[in-house]
């Protein structure tokens, strides 16, 4: 019997190649339609799920697609319409991230649009894992939870940015604040992560623990990690897409 899955995403740890236990992140803001996520941490990238998803042949592309996406200077209407079609939030709509209070210059845009290429360019697959996020965790972030517990497999790429690529990020994420149009980019390190309790949503605690872990970053063991949530590493991202619908009864997808 196939295992049941909600839906597929692929995401990108990006990290600095020469000290790999700082990375770039986003922090969900209170606007995201499930409490759980709220005020953590997620990695860039998103679901294969929607319209635009249908182009995609596999979670490579989904990463791609999501990140070309998601980090910009533009600021559009959120909304929660992947969530909706994955059948784990009601639909809600989100108000647009804030504007950058410093416009950005053509040299700043490119710049940009340089650092997308290379997330890309240098994405290399770490592991497929299926996260599970249970119902008492759902009902931890909000008493009033109506919904059920969820899991989905996802993709992961490790993204080392060489130093003048990672030079040139901390420079546009020290002069905006935020790189993206819908969460709150930031910077930071397994040890600030540590020692702040920054936690991570959906299951990525574990799997960026394993990260670090994988880097010789043994002491990634003290990460903050959220209650009643599972992860499960279950092999190398495969080939496209219609293998994962052989082998996984995959209940929400283009």
């Amino acid at each position: 019997m196939k295992r049941k899955v909600n839906g597929l995403a692929s995401v990108g740890i990006i990290y600095r190649a020469k000290n790999p236990s700082q990375i770039f992140i986003e922090i969900k803001d209170d606007g995201h339609p499930i409490k759980h996520a709220r005020r953590k941490g997620c990695f860039i990238g998103g679901n294969w799920i929607g319209e635009n998803a249908k182009e995609d042949k596999r979670p490579y592309h989904t990463y791609r697609r999501e990140l070309r996406e998601e980090i910009s200077f533009d600021r559009p209407m959120r909304n929660s319409l992947d969530y909706v079609l994955l059948g784990v939030a009601s639909e809600e709509s989100f108000e647009p991230t804030p504007e950058p209070t410093i416009q950005p210059t053509q040299a700043d845009k490119e710049s940009l649009a340089h650092l997308k290429k290379m997330m890309t360019v240098f994405a290399l697959p770490f592991g497929d894992y299926i996260n599970t996020i249970t119902k008492v965790a759902l009902n931890a972030s909000d008493p009033n939870n109506t919904r059920e517990g969820f899991s989905a497999l996802v993709s992961y790429w490790q993204v080392g940015l060489n130093e003048e690529d990672w030079t040139l990020l901390e420079s546009l994420q020290r002069k905006f604040n935020n790189l993206s149009n819908e969460s709150i980019t930031m910077i930071t390190s397994l040890e600030e992560m540590i020692e702040k309790r920054i936690e991570m949503a959906f299951s990525h605690d574990r799997v960026l623990a394993n990260f670090f872990v994988s880097k010789r970053l043994l002491h990634a063991i003290n990460l903050p990690m959220v209650s009643d949530v599972f992860s499960e590493f279950v092999g190398s991202p495969m080939i496209d897409y219609p293998v994962y619908l052989e082998k996984y009864d995959v209940l929400r997808h283009p």
